[in-house]
Formats: C-alpha cells, structure tokens, sequence
C-alpha cells in the first residue's frame, strides 16, 4: 500500500511540475507572422508623383529589370492596413500569400501596375505607398487603399473564376471581445442569460427558432411517460424552459 502512495504522489508531483513548467514556458510564435503582423503596422511615405506607363511597357520595364518570383522575400502579408482600421475595423486582417500568387500569375506587373518617378526608388513598391486615403483632395485620382485591395483582387478572382470575391471569402468575422458588451447581474438566470444574448443576437435567436435543436421530436428514454412516443420533444409538447 505504501509503495502505491509514494508512486501516486510521485505522479502527481510530476503533473504539478510539468503544468508549472507549461505555464511559464514562452508561447512559440511563427517568424513569417510576427514579420508580417509587424509589417503591416508601419504607414510607408505617400508617393505623390508615379511613372505613367501603359501596361505592356510596364511589364518589359520589370523584365528588363530582371525582377521576377526569384526576388519574392516575403512569403505572405498580413492586409492589416492602419488606415483602414481608423474607419471601420468589421473584420479580421486577410492573410495574402504573396509568394503564391506571383508564382500562378508570373507578372508583379498584375499588381505592381505602376513604378514611382524617382528613379532610385524600387521597382516594386507596397500598394499603400500609392493608395492610402480615400478621397484625398490633393489626388482625387486616387482610389484608397481599402478600394485598391477589392478592385485588384475581386476583379482577378472574377476573370480566373478563382478565388473568394465575398466578404467572409477573405476575412474572418472580428469578434469583439463580449466582457464589455455583455451587461448581467451577478449570479444571473438563464432566462436574463438568453433576453442578454438576444439583445444583439436577434436574427441567430430567430434563426435557432428553425432549426432541429429546438423542433426536435422523438422517443425520449430518459423521460417518464415518453420513452417509447415518437410525437414528444420541443416542435409538439414539450415546453423549453429557457
């Protein structure tokens, strides 16, 4: 007996040991998205002034420059734009694999459609250097870069006939965090629960109305009287209680 207390108490100190050990450990983080997650925080200098060229010059000035998926670094982007995020921020950031892209279009002029003036500047520069803010009165011409991100990428998907060109295609739904939203007194009811719930989530409520978790029906072995009636549940007699 006293041999299995001694090997339980062995296991048990090992388990708190390792929990410990588990808490305290540093969280891994992948290197690409901490990168990427980075790089998208940073508002790059506005370019005023771009080489106009017309598309299929455009695309010879690139290969003549002997740009191509070769010189891709970065693997993939986090479309996270700050200046976006000042007006509305409805949904979480698209993760845009940039390295794979280029790859299947084989031309950066697709999307790097234009160069800056300046000569020493790259050839390839970030879509928010060009498009920042919509409605720009110093460059009306200019569409903003959350329309520049739809139109570059909704129009392509659309032309390939591949690809998302829908809101939840791209973009996870941004869930606020509910401790500020939610509004119950303490040890609340499941009654004060569900009207909580319902404040916001009116339409779900109403949808869940349709649906088999409340219009079940069937034998019920675990109630009295119901175990074998094929005619019980939610959706004929019985009642919820919430």
């Amino acid at each position: 007996m006293k041999i299995k207390m001694v090997r339980k108490i062995i296991f048990l100190a090992g388990l708190v040991i390792l929990a410990t050990a588990l808490c305290m450990a540093e969280v891994w983080k992948a290197p690409d998205q901490e990168k990427a997650r980075e790089k998208a925080k940073k508002i790059v200098p506005f370019i005023k002034e771009y080489k106009d060229d017309c598309k299929i010059n455009r695309k010879i000035c690139l290969m003549d420059a002997g740009i191509s998926i070769k010189d891709v670094k970065d693997v993939y982007f986090l479309l996270d734009s700050p200046i976006i995020k000042k007006r509305e921020d409805h949904y979480e950031p698209v993760r845009f694999a940039h390295k794979r892209h280029a790859a299947l279009i084989q031309d950066c002029s697709m999307c790097h459609h234009y160069r800056p003036k300046d000569e020493n500047a790259l050839e390839t520069t970030r879509c928010s250097a060009c498009h920042q803010d919509s409605f720009n009165p110093d460059h009306p011409e200019r569409i903003g870069i959350k329309a520049a991100y739809h139109q570059q990428c909704v129009k392509c998907h659309t032309a390939e006939a591949k690809g998302p060109v829908d809101c939840k295609g791209c973009h996870l739904q941004k869930v606020p965090d509910h401790k500020d939203l939610v509004k119950l007194p303490d040890n609340a009811d499941p009654f004060q629960v569900t009207a909580e719930c319902l404040r916001c989530h009116d339409t779900q409520g109403e949808d869940m109305l349709k649906t088999a978790h409340w219009l079940w029906k069937g034998p019920s072995p675990y109630t009295t009287g119901h175990r074998k009636d094929i005619m019980h549940g939610k959706g004929t007699t019985a009642l919820n209680n919430y």
